[in-house]
């Protein structure tokens, strides 16, 4: 192994070491948030007897097993490839998703139902002020939770993180919802409590499913955006060798993408040549996608065939008579 490829070796491992850093302490952190405000919303709760309150503290409640979900399979998403798992173990982490979406779906149809009876049987609140004051921390320690989270989605794109922020930027919208509806009871306004219960509900709902289908997506190994494989598909057709594509394969999971393709090259071409082709082809794509898994496979073609162009639709491709 040559310097150039020992020094690419290490980059890689260096980001995979910052991308389980940055997702496994950001699971650690939601975990603990959760818990404070799981106590601080039982104690708003017992003050106020409130729907809305309830709303979000069954949210919190929801939020912290899914969290717990969330924090264990990233821990193991980050293990590294083993014989058994030769492509690593980041499918984990669109698993948590998938269940995290499960979680938020399942407790916002509970706060549904409870907000609709809030609305047709309203009930005066009690401890008002101490409600507010309650729902105004929780709120704060929530933004400051999803300002990281962001930061961190910024770094690694995890679904796993991108699931739980949208827990704590739902939280703070039920915080805000329900602060608004201690506001309007204090002023007679009773039905607000479940109104604002409503509205969050189908908001998170809706939410959870967008996080499900991505989740699913990776577990069910759908290929790459479109811009991407025609980018990969150009990076590829660069090399003056290369005169076609076909089969071109992309999947993701975690921060790594797989590619897989037949590149075809002149009969005429000695193997050294080819295979130095391969290589400026893949370092091609290593520039543009850095953390990629690349497999390339070799075909010969007739020398007078000409370099395929564009494909719209390069999965999948069709093989050209070679």
């Amino acid at each position: 192994m040559n310097n150039s490829d020992n020094s690419e070796n290490q980059e890689s491992a260096r980001r995979t070491r910052d991308y389980a850093r940055h997702v496994v302490f950001a699971g650690f952190a939601s975990v603990c948030v959760a818990g404070i405000l799981i106590a601080a919303k039982l104690l708003a709760l017992v003050l106020t007897n409130s729907a809305s309150m309830m709303a979000s503290l069954t949210d919190s409640l929801m939020d912290v097993m899914a969290s717990v979900v969330n924090l264990m399979a990233l821990r193991y998403a980050v293990y590294p490839a083993d014989e058994e798992h030769r492509y690593g173990h980041w499918k984990a982490e669109a698993l948590a998703g998938l269940v995290q979406s499960a979680f938020i779906i399942g407790s916002s149809v509970f706060l549904l139902i409870n907000g609709c009876i809030s609305i047709a049987s309203p009930r005066p609140l009690a401890s008002l002020d101490a409600g507010i004051w309650v729902t105004v921390f929780a709120m704060a320690i929530s933004v400051v939770l999803v300002c990281y989270q962001s930061y961190v989605i910024r770094k690694t794109s995890s679904t796993a993180i991108q699931a739980d922020r949208l827990h704590y930027a739902s939280d703070i919208l039920f915080n805000a919802g329900v602060l608004v509806s201690l506001v309007f009871s204090y002023f007679g306004f009773l039905q607000a409590d479940g109104f604002f219960a409503v509205i969050l509900s189908l908001y998170i709902i809706y939410g959870g499913i967008s996080i499900g289908k991505k989740s699913l997506a990776s577990l069910l190994d759908s290929g790459l955006p479109p811009k991407d494989v025609s980018a990969i598909y150009d990076l590829l057709l660069d090399v003056p060798e290369i005169r076609g594509i076909h089969d071109l394969r992309t999947r993701a999971a975690g921060p790594r993408i797989f590619i897989q393709a037949h590149v075809e090259i002149a009969r005429s071409v000695s193997l050294e040549t080819a295979h130095n082709a391969a290589d400026a082809a893949e370092a091609n794509v290593l520039r543009v996608y850095p953390d990629a898994d690349i497999t390339l496979h070799m075909e010969p073609v007739r020398d007078d065939l000409p370099k395929s162009p564009f494909m719209n639709n390069p999965e999948g491709s069709e093989k050209r008579e070679r």
